[in-house]
């Protein structure tokens, strides 16, 4: 077995550095790896022609090419491709709405489907699919028209969408809701400033003349990218590269490295852990509970995607899937809230009760007068003494450790059910490479990697708490400190449930 290249170790170890200093983990597809993307292009000549783009990331893209390979036979035959290319263009021509002048109007294939598979990240591919089609009969074709394009491919498939429409020649368009340049370069260069908010454009208007000479071709779309250079993922290019003991060591550490990452990116539980285990008065065993539901719960989530993704991405859309998940995880840490809010009644009304005895004490104190001592007379002769001077805001405690095992296992599968999508494009680069076991290796990893920063963090938050309840002096046993320590519980019981509800109503945005 000879030994990599030292060369290419040091750029890995560079790779390596760069996603620690930048703890979101990088997507090849610079819309993310779960995206289809659509462009329709309205061209108006001597006729109306319609040009229809998709550019797949790396997860539908792998999808795709599964079931176009109809031999199963592990490769693509130009006679495969070209009949994929043909029904796919068929189903977008199917699903094309367009109307003039308010009437429904037919397309024709005019162009036989053009499919390309730009590499993405660690071997995988994209998949770039332009159809050509003309609107077959436009009446009086000197008179002005309206037309009306409408998308509805897709259905619920995440993706930058657009519409865009020009004239050729001596065609003319008097008014249009749509731009006549794509942003995006017809999906091949994203604008930066979109990617977080790529548009959702599906239908547009415009009113149009044609052209009295006939018109050359449309344009071509603009050439697929032959690699995506945007971004990269180490871990994914290791994956996919010559196997030797410093790579090996390498990609163990590094899928550790970014699972701690991801753990500490945001939206990844650190508040929900930190709250609830001070909330609850968890110890060192419930961080370790912690942490290994994160692990087991994410490593499985990765797996379940994965076999969606070869076997039913058709009826369940890994999207949809994660999007499910983050709804259930919402939930279950909203409950979580819920009970921890419960078990906190006791010393709520300990803290109020206190606090309003304090603003008792504090109005007398000013109007000169004396509290008044209360004395009760028992039959038995018995008198008990109560001096409201002293302070009955006592509350009930909840002793460290209470954080029961069923919620650490539930918190930590809220921390890490929903899996990164870093971690699914190793599993299919793995399986694409044949290299399944040395994947999931890595997929542990990467999980023990979240499960080590949130167990980590819910340890620290522990002792922290356990030392700041046991002090018997010091300002942590001031009377000032305390009272605020009283509140701590009651306020990551609110916390918690916060979260958990701005996490549900969320994901059920784009679910539901």
């Amino acid at each position: 077995m000879r030994w990599a290249d030292p060369r290419r170790v040091a750029v890995t170890l560079l790779a390596l550095v760069a996603t620690l200093a930048l703890p979101a983990v990088a997507s090849a597809h610079p819309l993310g790896n779960f995206t289809v993307n659509r462009a329709v292009a309205v061209e108006i000549g001597d006729r109306v022609g319609i040009r229809y783009i998709i550019d797949m990331a790396e997860i539908p893209a792998f999808e795709t090419v599964q079931r176009l390979d109809t031999n199963a036979d592990g490769t693509r035959q130009p006679d495969e491709i070209a009949a994929y290319g043909a029904s796919a263009c068929e189903e977008v021509r199917a699903a094309l709405s367009v109307t003039i002048d308010g009437a429904a109007a037919a397309l024709e294939s005019v162009a036989d489907a053009k499919v390309a598979f730009p590499q993405g990240v660690g071997g995988l591919e994209t998949l770039r699919l332009e159809c050509a089609f003309a609107v077959t009969e436009v009446a009086d074709g000197a008179a002005e028209h309206t037309l009306t394009v409408t998308d509805t491919t897709g259905g619920d498939r995440i993706g930058w969408r657009e519409v865009t429409a020009r004239a050729t020649g001596d065609a003319s368009i008097s008014t249009s809701d749509v731009p006549d340049v794509s942003p995006s370069d017809e999906l091949t260069a994203y604008p930066q400033g979109s990617l977080t908010s790529p548009p959702d454009v599906r239908s547009g208007t415009l009113a149009f003349t044609l052209s009295a000479t006939a018109q050359p071709s449309p344009t071509a779309a603009a050439a697929a990218p032959a690699k995506r250079g945007n971004t990269n993922d180490p871990l994914a290019a290791l994956v996919g590269g010559d196997l030797t003991p410093p790579v090996i060591l390498l990609a163990l550490l590094v899928a550790f490295a970014l699972g701690a990452a991801h753990a500490i990116s945001p939206g990844h539980g650190k508040t929900l852990v930190a709250a609830y285990v001070l909330g609850a008065g968890g110890d060192a065993r419930s961080a370790a509970q912690i942490g290994l539901s994160v692990a087991v719960s994410h490593t499985a989530g990765v797996f379940a995607l994965g076999v969606l993704t070869l076997l039913a991405s058709e009826v369940f859309l890994p999207e949809r899937v994660i999007g499910w998940l983050s709804l259930g995880s919402g939930i279950i840490v909203a409950g979580l809230g819920l009970v921890l809010l419960a078990r906190q009644l006791p010393r709520l009304r300990g803290l109020v009760g206190g606090a309003r005895d304090r603003k008792h004490r504090k109005l007398g104190s000013a109007s000169g007068a004396v509290a008044p001592e209360h004395h009760h007379d028992h039959a038995g002769g018995d008198d008990h003494h109560h001096d409201d001077g002293h302070d009955h805001g006592h509350t009930h405690e909840v002793p460290s450790g209470t954080l029961t095992w069923r919620s650490a296992l539930a918190l930590g599968f809220a921390g890490g059910a929903v899996p990164s999508a870093s971690a699914v494009i190793v599993l299919l680069v793995a399986i694409s490479t044949d290299r399944l076991l040395f994947g999931s290796v890595l997929i542990a990893m990467f999980g023990i990697g979240m499960a080590v920063v949130l167990g980590g963090l819910g340890l620290v938050i522990a002792r922290v708490g356990g030392t700041a309840r046991g002090a018997q002096g010091g300002w942590l046993a001031s009377p000032f400190v305390r009272r605020i320590g009283q509140w701590v519980p009651v306020a990551a019981g609110a916390i918690v449930f916060v979260t958990g509800i701005v996490f549900a109503v969320t994901a059920a945005n784009q679910v539901l």
